[in-house]
């Protein structure tokens, strides 16, 4: 990855960006949750972020990575289908989510071989199990990463830290197998490029780019893991444990309500924050969305300091992944009650 394919990189965005603009071509016209409103011009912002990831990711990619291309090709259309409403249906969608995911994990014989419990370990040993198990954490991380992608730059500036990560480790740590590196780095380049125009309210991921960057770095956290087994699994866990508890917190606190699980609401952490400070007036409207992404990425950089620190200790890793799990419900506990939502 040099300067050069860097500048390639900010052409073809460019390139993308005015042209939907000019032909108002995947308009982010939605006004569903409260949030979403503030800090936009009168022009909405263009859902670019993924067919601009999915045209990098196929031609500078290796074309070993066959698999991959093809699996985020059909979870981006899925994605895009969704965006444009025209497959509205959430069960239809996770029915279709699986499939794809179920293919990508099969054929590129991608799985999780341990979590360092024996009895955990002998279930995985069992390919069916492997495969259900394997599939369900990247639908979690899938679907946890959708709810994050509606703030400016909190979902892209999140995965950002996760690449970050794993190159400081890799020049910290000796042994250490950086696998698919120049796919790590053009990645990171083109959500450095995508994570500018986010944070100021021209493009969001929509649901195809949530899918589609949930998806590789899904693959490339297993496939990472896979490869370097002085890691512990848990240090992966770690770095995804925001969307995934998101996802697994926003599932129960629907059955506790007795709300449908498929139905979207407007009660999810980062909404509450967003709402919390601006109950407070500490700052103009147009700059809250990005400023609370800001303050919920601040909040999870201890995470990640914490398990890039400690790589291959997982017991604090655990320990690390639960304070931050109850530091997430009490936060959500408290503002709920400030903003009386259950009322």
């Amino acid at each position: 990855m040099n300067y050069l394919s860097l500048l390639n990189l900010l052409i073809i965005f460019l390139v993308i960006y005015f042209f939907f603009k000019k032909n108002h071509f995947l308009n982010d016209n939605t006004n569903y949750s409260e949030h979403k409103n503030f800090g936009k011009s009168n022009e909405a912002p263009i859902i670019l972020g993924g067919i601009f990831l999915l045209i990098v990711s196929i031609f500078f990619f290796s074309n070993d990575l066959i698999v991959l291309k093809i699996s985020i090709l059909l979870i981006y259309v899925l994605g895009f289908l969704s965006d444009k409403n025209i497959l509205p249906n959430p069960r239809v969608r996770i029915l279709f989510q699986i499939l794809i995911l179920s293919s990508m994990v099969f054929f590129s014989q991608l799985k999780i071989i341990n979590l360092e419990n024996y009895y955990l370990n002998m279930m995985l040993d069992n390919m069916i199990f492997n495969i259900f198990f394997t599939v369900f954490c990247l639908a979690i991380l899938v679907n946890g990463s959708n709810f994050l992608d509606g703030l400016n730059g909190l979902l892209s500036g999140y995965y950002l830290m996760i690449i970050l990560s794993i190159i400081y480790i890799n020049f910290n740590y000796e042994n250490i197998n950086l696998i698919f590196e120049n796919e790590l780095k053009v990645l990171f380049c083109s959500l450095i490029i995508f994570f500018i125009f986010n944070i100021f309210g021209k493009v969001y991921l929509g649901d195809g780019g949530s899918y589609l960057i949930a998806t590789l770095i899904g693959y490339y956290l297993i496939q990472f893991s896979l490869s370097n087994s002085q890691v512990s699994p848990y240090y992966v866990a770690a770095l995804l444990w925001y969307p995934a508890f998101e996802n697994l917190f926003s599932l129960t606190r629907r059955l506790v309500k007795k709300n449908k699980i498929s139905s979207p609401d407007n009660e999810h952490l980062h909404q509450l924050i967003f709402l919390f400070i601006k109950s407070k007036k500490i700052l103009k409207v147009k700059f809250l969305n990005s400023f609370t992404s800001l303050v919920i990425l601040t909040i999870n950089i201890p995470i990640f300091i914490l398990a890039n620190l400690m790589i291959d200790h997982s017991l604090i890793l655990m320990i690390t992944i639960l304070s931050f799990m109850f530091l997430y419900t009490l936060i959500y506990s408290l503002i709920s009650k400030n903003l009386n939502i259950d009322k």
